[in-house]
């Protein structure tokens, strides 16, 4: 048994558009059909089955040499980072069932089990129930995988094989957790997350129940983090990867990450220095990468910093110092930073985070420069958890093994661009504590700006923040990829126009 489309990959987008790309699907469909020739067992492929003027999401169970059986996708979803119906058709729900030595069976692909239509439309009493998936992470979303299918199990009071892809496609991840319930909804069986396995089973009666791991939030998130990291990197081809450090906490748990998932050797740190850094930041930076094994080079922006603002001087200097030479600096940085991902052949990681993205506190072609952009999706707060996660938890998947990796500094010092003069983030921004809270109301729940004011926010700051996320939405569409672990990233789920009027 294998997960949803896992001949081609979840998603293959507008790869089914051509035609052949279909035609390699049928050829590598065919071989491992042949492969079963001379096998008595039943496989089951997921692939998309194309027909005339039709393509379905299908799955095939194959055996001898020949298709025994099959099904298609009977509810495709679109929304979120799902847009099914742009490719595949669907068919109706109905009573239809593989009976395999006198026990019902019903196989379903994903959604159908996600549905509530498909409880409503049958009745009949079922032996078991297999669903293949593709269902990507989110933070606590094993809880509501575990939930759906438990009120399917006891509905057909039937057992229930849910098998879920592992892996990563561009920002999506897979976190397998593949689960067997009995009839009574409870797991008994319970496989690795983030990480490929193999089960061989029995199911009857004397199957007890499996003691399930409590899941760890911040541990599954790192480690969602790891995944995707490591699967962009090898599927695009990149053996090397580097990034700016800075002393601050964003590129402080981005190193960590990279150290934790790739040979330290493959990773290297700049350091780029302008007259605004501290002391202290360097200081901080250091002892990171000496914590973490990784090569640290310097570089100082300050005398290319002078040169830009010598030759900019005949225009600027009838107008007032302002934000533009602060952003100067960050896109030096991205400049040099992006020059040695070309000459190094190197995957340049980017340092932002979800709160900074949303609400535009960072600099296009600047700190927003690079290939991936690995904290993408995490709020700042969330940031601070991980790292105190981390530099308490040394697992036996971390490439660095010590506790206590990022220095205590990075953690209790004020977050600063250090863009000028005691620059702090509170100089423009709330306290994260309360930053990330608003944000969560407008993005995460979509709440009306009235609903966040009754929850007790000042509304200055509500109205403050979501023009900030309304002004820059320019520069989220031009903003690196980077991993999904939230219910809505601010990539494929939530999409909205750059030029538009309306206001909450």
């Amino acid at each position: 048994m294998t997960s949803e489309l896992s001949l081609t990959g979840y998603p293959p987008q507008d790869l089914l558009l051509r035609k052949d790309f279909l035609k390699k699907v049928e050829i590598f469909k065919q071989k491992i059909i042949n492969l079963t020739k001379k096998k008595k067992t039943i496989f089951a492929l997921s692939i998309p089955l194309s027909k005339i003027n039709e393509i379905t999401n299908a799955l095939l169970l194959v055996q001898s040499g020949k298709i025994i059986y099959s099904i298609q996708k009977k509810i495709l979803p679109n929304y979120g980072v799902f847009d099914e119906k742009r490719y595949f058709s669907s068919t109706q729900i109905k009573t239809e069932y593989f009976n395999y030595r006198n026990k019902k069976i019903e196989f379903l692909i994903c959604e159908d089990m996600w549905t509530n239509d498909f409880i409503k439309k049958k009745k009949e009493k079922l032996d078991l129930i297999v669903v293949i998936n593709a269902s990507p992470f989110e933070i606590g979303k094993f809880k509501l995988r575990q939930s759906h299918a438990s009120k399917r199990a006891k509905h057909f009071k039937a057992s229930l094989v849910y098998v879920n892809l592992i892996g990563s496609q561009d920002d999506l991840i897979f976190d397998g957790g593949s689960f067997v319930m009995d009839k009574l909804g409870k797991i008994v069986i319970q496989e690795k997350f983030f990480e490929e396995s193999e089960t061989h089973f029995i199911l009857d009666s004397k199957t007890k129940k499996k003691q399930i791991k409590k899941i760890n939030k911040f541990e599954n998130l790192y480690r969602a983090l790891m995944l995707g990291l490591k699967n962009y990197m090898t599927k695009n081809g990149f053996r090397f990867a580097h990034l700016g450090l800075s002393g601050g906490i964003d590129s402080a748990l981005t190193l960590a990450i990279l150290a934790d998932t790739i040979e330290s050797e493959n990773i290297h740190s700049f350091y780029l220095p302008s007259k605004f850094s501290s002391n202290d930041s360097k200081k901080d930076a250091e002892s990171l990468s000496k914590n973490v094994g990784i090569k640290t080079s310097e570089i100082s922006i300050e005398i290319l910093r002078n040169t830009i603002l010598k030759h900019l001087n005949p225009i600027f200097k009838k107008y007032k110092e302002d934000v533009t030479e602060e952003n100067i600096q960050s896109r030096l940085r991205g400049l040099i930073l992006m020059a040695l991902s070309n000459k190094l052949n190197s995957l340049l990681v980017t340092t932002g985070n979800k709160s900074e993205l949303a609400v535009g506190y960072s600099t296009l072609y600047g700190d927003m420069c690079g290939g991936y952009s690995l904290l993408k999706d995490v709020y700042k707060t969330d940031v601070f958890e991980l790292c105190r996660w981390r530099n308490k938890n040394t697992l036996s998947y971390f490439k660095v093994k010590r506790n206590n990796i990022i220095p205590e500094e990075i953690l209790t010092k004020e977050p600063s661009a250090e863009l000028k003069y005691n620059q702090k983030d509170s100089d423009l921004l709330p306290p994260y504590e309360i930053l990330d809270k608003i944000l969560s109301y407008l993005i995460d729940e979509n709440r009306d700006i009235k609903f966040i004011i009754k929850k007790g926010f000042p509304k200055n700051d509500v109205m403050k923040i979501w023009k900030m996320i309304k002004n820059s939405e320019f520069k989220r569409y031009q903003s690196a990829i980077g991993p999904k672990v939230s219910k809505m990233s601010l990539s494929q789920d939530r999409r909205f126009p750059i030029t538009n009027k309306f206001d909450l």
